[in-house]
């Protein structure tokens, strides 16, 4: 690509791709590495259709394939993007399709004395990029490999991906005008764990409030210490009676179910009765510290 428009207004998504570099007819036969790196921008902006992504890669793709004999390194010189020795510059993720298949085939013989055959590339010592994605035809079907950095993905978080990646694709071949937030990750397993499995959460819950779950445990130990703070200990009776006492003040001062009575004192046995009491009386306690700043409390009122 010649030129770099900068930041897009709207999400944007970089990546890089190699191109083979044979577009003219008179090198199609020469031995050497005649391979660029390109980098297409797809355009994300307005949460398009899948259909509408694929027209706008194709668009910058045919418009990136113009330029592929502008040297990457001459285009990172040109453009200057701010350098990161953690990543490729302009792009951190690769993406490549094998138009000539890389599987196991039988050598080919070319001469009476040579064979051609195919030679893989076996396990990389080290990633290039953070992601690289290569794909190809294999008996009708696309199949590939994903390399991925150690330092920022593990084997399952890949394999994971590379499901989503699989499911996406599967949703967006039946029903390519989905906009891109409507087209599902999940495939149907995984979508059953974190739906279903994961969230089989139910258990029986009391049908008491928390005051009435106070007043079982209190009848369990009644004379166990329920506070004990500096020299003074309260029990659960006591604790109970001078709770039930401030609740029955309270629900004849007309305070009731969805009322909230404000607790406002230093840290001591009364904090604990006066937040009983509110339970008790059937409304909830809003806690009020006092050394917050008089105007913090008159709001919070």
């Amino acid at each position: 690509m010649a030129r770099y428009a900068g930041p897009a207004s709207g999400p944007r998504l970089s990546v890089g791709t190699p191109i083979a570099g044979r577009n003219r007819q008179e090198v199609e036969p020469l031995i050497g590495f005649f391979v660029n790196t390109l980098v297409i921008h797809a355009d994300l902006e307005g949460d398009p259709s899948f259909v509408t992504v694929l027209a706008r890669v194709r668009e910058a793709a045919l418009a990136a394939y113009d330029h592929q004999d502008l040297p990457f390194e001459k285009l990172v010189e040109e453009l200057q993007p701010e350098r990161n020795p953690s990543h490729s510059p302009l792009f951190q993720v690769v993406f490549a399709l094998q138009m000539a298949a890389t599987g196991e085939r039988e050598a080919i013989p070319i001469a009476s004395d040579l064979t051609l055959a195919p030679l893989g590339s076996g396990e990389a010592a080290f990633a290039k990029y953070d992601l690289s994605v290569t794909l190809e035809e294999r008996a009708g079907c696309l199949g590939g490999s994903l390399d991925y950095a150690l330092d920022l993905f593990d084997a399952p978080t890949v394999e994971r991906m590379a499901r989503h990646l699989s499911a996406l694709l599967a949703a967006a071949a039946e029903a390519p005008d989905l906009r891109l937030s409507e087209l599902p990750l999940l495939g149907a397993a995984e979508r059953h764990q974190l739906v279903a499995e994961w969230n089989d959460t139910a258990s029986l819950y009391p049908r008491r409030g928390l005051f009435g779950l106070f007043v079982e445990w209190a009848e369990r130990r009644p004379t166990a210490p329920a506070i004990e703070f500096a020299a003074e200990a309260v029990s659960y009776r006591e604790l109970r009676s001078r709770a039930e006492r401030i609740g029955a003040v309270l629900r004849g001062l007309g305070v009731g179910l969805d009322e909230r009575v404000g607790v406002l004192f230093e840290r001591s046995p009364e904090m604990f009765v006066a937040t009983l009491g509110a339970l008790a009386a059937g409304a909830a306690y809003v806690p009020l510290d006092p050394s917050y700043p008089a105007d913090r409390l008159a709001y919070m009122l």
